[in-house]
Order: C-alpha cells, then structure tokens, then sequence
C-alpha cells in the first residue's frame, strides 16, 4: 500500500541500496514503480540479455571454436574489462536510482506540507 504520509529519504535510499526488491516497494511506496521500472529496472534487464546473448553468441556461431580461442588468448584483459565495465553500470544504476528516489520522495513528502 503506499505512504500515507511523508517517508523518511533515508530509509527509502537504504531501500534502494542495501536490501534487494526493496527498491520495488520504495518506490511503490510514492507511487513511482512504474517510472522506475521503466527508467531503471528494464534498461538493467535488456542490458543484460543483450551482453549474455553477445557472449553466447559468440560461442554458438560456424567459427566458434577459432573465435573463442581468440577470446580466450586475451582472457585476462577481456575478463577486466567485462568486470570494470559490469561494476561501472551497476554503479551507475544505483547512482540514477538514489536519484530517482531521493527526488521523487522529496516531492511526495512536499504535497504533505503544504496540506
């Protein structure tokens, strides 16, 4: 059910952080789920499939065994890479949902002021 009143910012930025599919009900909690679904969460899932599918395709094609010897022979340097690149965008995801939650729970508890 959502907030009958002002939350409490920092509750619902611990939310979105530390404590998984509570991201859900925070925003839920503001009537803001569907936004953040649309903003963040789907974005997240396409992102993935579309890197997952990347790499399977990569191991399913005519060439693969070639392919991934190749892929392999710069195992190290792929592997850093696909980690800095995954811990960046996880990063940024959060970033954009502290954001998000931080802006639109502030204007949920401003229409409870001026009431």
């Amino acid at each position: 059910m959502p907030a009958k009143g002002p939350v409490s910012i920092l509750w619902q930025i611990i939310f979105v952080v530390f404590v998984p599919f509570l991201d859900l009900w925070a925003f839920y909690r503001i009537k803001k789920l569907k936004k953040y679904l649309l903003y963040v969460f789907v974005p997240q899932l396409v992102i993935g499939i579309i890197v997952t599918g990347l790499i399977l395709g990569m191991a399913f094609e005519e060439n693969s065994i070639e392919k991934l010897e190749n892929f392999s022979g710069f195992e190290e340097n792929n592997e850093q890479a696909l980690n800095i690149l995954g811990i960046l965008m996880g990063l940024g995801f959060i970033i954009f949902s502290i954001y998000l939650i931080a802006t639109w729970s502030e204007r949920w508890n401003k229409q409870f002021l001026n009431s």
